[in-house]
């Protein structure tokens, strides 16, 4: 009988576990929340980030590939060697090319640069590199382009100087024979007056014989 009565009193208690149990409070769920929020948003940025590192990188890659391809071209003679602005690649068209050739202390050594720029409407995806490289004068181009150059500039100029000889000689070619002909229609009216001087003596004299007889 009093076992019995045991077993019935520790089944009905229900021991000092289930009753020391509590819930979740409010300020904890807010808490949580504000640590998820934070946490995905630092995960957003560092994506975003690693994304435009990404497309940054590519293109400056490609960059040093176009300023590369164009040195080389123009080293080999694909590529005119001279300077340029706002060159077009055909296979990228959103990328243009400037050249700048300068000229160093030894004849035949040019300082050569290449700047490639990569249009966008967007900050990240501007990107500009520039390749400079010191270049012998392949084959004696540029000096013969310059002396070209000078002849066509010589040229220009002698061509000038007889055109403006030639348009001084002619105005005064033009301005003598204007005096030539004002001369000869004075010598010509001076003609025409004595010859009507000498119609109208002869009249008189031919009136005062008539008078006469």
């Amino acid at each position: 009988m009093k076992a019995t009565t045991a077993l019935r009193v520790s089944a009905r208690d229900p021991g000092p576990s289930a009753a020391g149990r509590t819930g979740i409070s409010l300020f904890e769920v807010v808490l949580s929340l504000v640590i998820l929020v934070s946490t995905l948003a630092a995960i957003g940025q560092l994506v975003s980030s690693g994304g435009r590192g990404a497309v940054r990188s590519r293109l400056l890659t490609q960059g040093v590939f176009l300023a590369e391809s164009l040195m080389a071209e123009m080293i080999s003679g694909a590529a005119p060697l001279a300077s340029q602005t706002g060159v077009p690649f055909p296979d990228e068209p959103r990328w243009t090319a400037d050249v700048t050739i300068e000229s160093e202390a030894q004849a035949d050594l040019y300082l050569v640069t290449v700047r490639v720029q990569h249009q966008s409407d967007s900050s990240m995806g501007y990107v500009n590199y520039e390749l400079s490289r010191l270049v012998r004068d392949p084959g004696g181009v540029l000096l013969a382009r310059s002396a070209e150059e000078e002849r066509l500039a010589t040229e220009e100029e002698e061509a000038t100087a007889r055109s403006t000889q030639s348009s001084s000689q002619s105005s005064s070619g033009q301005s003598g024979s204007s005096s030539a002909g004002g001369a000869a229609g004075g010598a010509g009216g001076a003609g025409a007056n004595g010859g009507s001087a000498s119609r109208n003596t002869g009249t008189s004299g031919a009136t005062r014989f008539g008078g006469g007889r």
